[in-house]
């Protein structure tokens, strides 16, 4: 599936401005907030490249699942953005706390947000521990000082639908 022109300038737009939601897992499902993403071709597929640090519950479950969803705000969000990236997900349900609106994915065993207009479900075909191969120094230093590592997940768009 690959994205149209407007549903990847509204997805880019919005990593670059407010930032983006993935979420995974059911039960319950876990939301974090990234800044960092890529979407790109390769393999003859759409895929999503996410950038998720070891030690979070995101973590955990797109290990267990091998999928996640991107749900793409289409208006600012840049508060509820910021307020997901202070909370844990081993400590508090977070759609609960953000007051938002759940609603199940349509292919990927997840919630997605209803409150977001644009979503992606991506299934993991590829993924790599960041400190698994060559890293360059100046980015470890700067990114990793506290060897707080993101492994690297490459989800192919399975399939992208908007909320009206």
């Amino acid at each position: 599936m690959f994205l149209s022109t407007d549903r990847r300038i509204k997805l880019n737009t919005a990593l670059r401005d407010s930032g983006l939601f993935i979420s995974c897992g059911k039960n319950p499902p876990n939301l974090m907030s990234t800044h960092w993403g890529a979407l790109g071709n390769i393999w003859n597929r759409q895929i999503f490249i996410l950038p998720v640090r070891n030690g979070k519950l995101s973590h955990e479950i797109i290990e267990r699942d091998k999928s996640f969803a991107v749900s793409v705000p289409v208006t600012d969000m840049s508060r509820e953005v910021m307020l997901c990236d202070h909370m844990s997900g081993y400590d508090v349900n977070k759609f609960e706390e953000l007051h938002f609106h759940p609603k199940r994915a349509k292919k990927i065993p997840t919630y997605v947000l209803a409150d977001c207009g644009l979503i992606l479900e991506c299934k993991v075909l590829f993924s790599a521990p960041a400190d698994c191969g060559y890293l360059d120094e100046t980015l470890k230093q700067e990114m990793y000082g506290k060897k707080d590592f993101h492994s690297i997940y490459f989800g192919e768009v399975i399939d992208c639908y908007e909320f009206n």
